[in-house]
């Protein structure tokens, strides 16, 4: 089944779909870090989906697996 992702910019709102969920997944997250407001994330009806805060949970563990040990971006002592 398709999966879908709805998304807002300056230009209005956007569907993309995708073949499976986590491709969709890491679009949204790749569309969140970009700064777009991802509101919907389902594989049926557009009202039946993953709200903001759902989506917002997804990319917390998503964040955590791209930097696991947090920004560190301190240089290293002498």
């Amino acid at each position: 089944m398709t999966w879908y992702l709805q998304y807002r910019d300056l230009t209005g709102d956007h569907i993309e779909r995708h073949p499976s969920p986590e491709l969709v997944i890491e679009s949204a997250c790749h569309l969140l870090d970009d700064g777009f407001d991802v509101y919907s994330i389902g594989e049926g009806p557009l009202t039946d989906s993953v709200g903001r805060d759902g989506i917002a949970k997804i990319y917390a563990i998503w964040l955590r697996g791209k930097r696991p040990f947090g920004d560190r971006r301190r240089p290293l002592s002498d």
